[in-house]
């Protein structure tokens, strides 16, 4: 039977809950709501981490060792949000009934250490699943060639890009309410964009497939972006800082497919797609920065013009 019948469903659910637990960092905005979201990611990485390191090194003691890994990393999790924790219920004792729990001074810090932890989650998740399908080996690393090549094969494997994809569908679905209408089309694009990654799937069907989709994908949302401009709405500010964000970051995705058909090299085609997870992540855990307000609702409409002497 081919592993893969039993990997997938595995690495749907894992995604599931990646894609649950940013959702619920979109809620976390006091000190110790955020310290246990970045505890629950920083565990679900190490639990990734001790399933790598069994398969990589097969043999007897493999599943020791990588149990070993997984609780040394995620005893290290532990001690920084116990102190946080601590800390935050020594404060309550001392201010009484009068206490409140302190917020985070800016959602960007959080922002950033939930899209550091799924990346090194999603890293080694990936590369698990693909040693453990047999679609690599697990060579020895000696050198930073090796390290780089490791990178390049683990961020482009379908193992990694399809996983991704859907922890990016799914928080934006989640969050959805929370965002502008043209916001959400941007984050869905994002997460299309990264489905169809040609590098995904060996194969000319794919290859064309891919390329066609995710062309058409950016196509269209610059094309409804210049919709916008035309009918004179305004993007909110944020929305439009955030829309050049991901053209750039698809410029760079573009540029890296033409480097890996030329050159077979995936490298440049895994560092454009972390940068795009990277975009997405540090936007998607700060929603009230792209939201639904009124003021933002309005710049989405077309303005009009008073005929002059019209009454009011």
């Amino acid at each position: 039977m081919d592993p893969a019948w039993l990997l997938w469903p595995i690495a749907a659910l894992m995604a599931f809950v990646i894609a649950w637990l940013v959702r619920y960092s979109t809620h976390s905005r006091t000190v110790l709501g955020a310290a246990f979201v970045v505890f629950l990611l920083a565990m679900m990485a190490a639990m990734f981490l001790g399933a790598l390191v069994a398969v990589s090194w097969p043999g007897p003691g493999a599943d020791v060792l990588g149990l070993w890994a997984g609780a040394l990393a995620m005893s290290a999790s532990v001690f920084p949000i116990a102190a946080i924790a601590l800390r935050e219920a020594r404060i309550q004792m001392e201010a009484g009934p009068s206490y409140v729990p302190r917020h985070l001074p800016s959602p960007i810090v959080l922002a950033l250490w939930v899209t550091a932890l799924v990346l090194v989650g999603e890293l080694w998740m990936g590369r698990t699943f693909d040693v453990a399908s047999g679609a690599v080996t697990a060579p020895a690393v000696r050198s930073l060639s090796d390290v780089l090549t490791w990178f390049g094969t683990t961020v482009t494997s379908s193992w990694f890009l399809f996983p991704m994809a859907l922890e990016m569908s799914l928080a934006t679905l989640w969050v959805r309410p929370r965002l502008s209408r043209p916001m959400v089309g941007i984050l869905l694009a994002q997460s299309a964009v990264m489905f169809a990654s040609p590098p995904a799937i060996a194969g000319t069907a794919w290859l064309v497939g891919s390329s066609i989709a995710s062309s058409t994908v950016m196509a269209a949302l610059v094309g409804y972006l210049l919709l916008l401009v035309y009918r004179g709405a305004r993007l909110p500010r944020p929305v439009a800082s955030y829309s050049a964000r991901v053209l750039a970051a698809f410029a760079f995705m573009a540029a890296a497919v033409f480097v890996w058909a030329i050159t077979g090299s995936a490298l440049v085609f895994a560092l454009a797609v972390i940068v795009q997870s990277a975009v997405f992540f540090t936007a998607i855990v700060v929603p009230e920065a792209y939201g639904t307000s009124t003021t933002s609702e309005e710049s989405d409409r077309p303005t009009t013009t008073t005929p002059s002497g019209a009454s009011s």
